[in-house]
């Protein structure tokens, strides 16, 4: 994790902390609290000048600009990646829902990667994206 990603609150969190309301600006500071340290979904904010507190990440806007540089160029590094995808899995349970993808693909350096990803709309994303490249994508039951 990056150190001190600057965030700002898209919630009012008075209840927990004076002052916290939408748009309030501070920084990640990493697992700070229980909640952050036992849960991924929350990273602990320091808002200069009111305290600091465990926050879920969907209560979080991300305006740190070379963090997001940063994320952009690896995001489109990874789609470069994945144009080397093969054994495309999509599984789905008996009544079509889905249940998740797999594939492998090789890494710039020549690492040979076996992916897998069980949130749906992310997989949704992958999976056009796959499309858009004529891979073929297999259907199992799972």
């Amino acid at each position: 994790m990056h150190e001190r990603i600057q965030v700002k609150l898209t919630v009012d969190l008075t209840q927990y902390l004076n002052g916290l309301v939408a748009g309030t600006e501070g920084y990640t500071i990493g697992n700070y609290g229980i909640w952050s340290r036992a849960n991924d979904n929350f990273t602990g904010v320091h808002f200069p000048g009111l305290g600091s507190l465990d926050v879920l990440w969907s209560s979080l806007e991300i305006i740190d600009q070379k963090y997001l540089e940063e994320m952009e160029i690896q995001r489109k590094q990874r789609l470069e990646e994945f144009k080397t995808a093969k054994n495309i899995t999509k599984y789905v349970g008996p009544r079509g829902g889905f249940k998740g993808l797999s594939f492998e693909y090789t890494k710039s350096n020549g690492t040979s990667v076996s992916y897998s990803n069980g949130f749906k709309q992310e997989s949704e994303k992958l999976i056009e994206y796959f499309k858009e490249l004529n891979l073929e994508i297999e259907e199992k039951l799972r």
